[in-house]
């Protein structure tokens, strides 16, 4: 078929090669090597992990805390713009006026 297709056929005729793999001294001490390092790459990653839980159920989160004092800044900013402007209003100086930081 080849010379049909007018390739030149080269090599030896009738002969099949088989090559099995059998890996050298150097292969099995590297695939060695890699296995140790998949190994310790696993454990580091259990350990982060397990770091992770451990601050996750000590410390709580300051997010709620920090939404409730951001609302409670906001309202204070809103009572204190509202009474700066009834004293504008009364026809009085606003540097008279001192605000007071009032928590529920």
């Amino acid at each position: 078929m080849a010379k049909r297709m007018q390739y030149s056929v080269v090599g030896l005729p009738h002969y099949t090669i088989w090559h099995l793999y059998e890996p050298s001294v150097d292969d099995i001490r590297h695939m060695e090597e890699m296995e140790a390092e998949r190994v310790a790459k696993e454990q580091a990653e259990k350990e982060e992990q397990e770091r992770q839980n451990k601050l996750k159920n000590v410390f709580t989160d300051p997010n709620p805390q920090w939404e409730k004092d951001k609302s409670d800044m906001l309202k204070y900013e809103e009572t204190a713009a509202q009474k700066e402007a009834e004293v504008h209003a009364q026809g009085g100086d606003s540097a008279e006026y001192v605000g007071k930081l009032v928590f529920a």
